[in-house]
């Protein structure tokens, strides 16, 4: 059976949820480098069978752990775009409380 990459990540949180996706969904999966990479410094490669690539792309494409086209053609990933909205968030809370607390 032949396998093919489709994500490489030194996260080791993306590597956790990406087990339990592809388990939930038994998607035929293979992880590299990852006993050699203990701080995971340089990555590990996932590879799926190829028979699967396409599903197993949809389900990263949906929990954000790949990035994917925007209308503009820009590259966008979802996680960095909740992590701006989440630091905006942050911002208007400590913004409201130093305007509460008089300064």
């Amino acid at each position: 059976m032949n396998y093919i990459t489709i994500l490489e990540t030194t996260q080791q949180n993306e590597l956790v949820l990406l087990r339990n996706l592809f388990e939930q969904h038994k998607i035929d999966y293979k992880i590299f480098d990852e006993n050699v990479n203990t701080n995971f410094l340089v990555g590990v490669r996932v590879q799926v069978a190829e028979k699967q690539e396409g599903e197993a792309r949809e389900i990263l494409r949906e929990n954000g752990l790949i990035e994917e086209k925007s209308a503009q053609g820009r590259k966008t990933s979802i996680i960095s775009t909740r992590t701006w909205f989440l630091l905006a968030v942050l911002v208007i809370i400590i913004t409201t409380l130093l305007i509460m607390s008089g300064l």
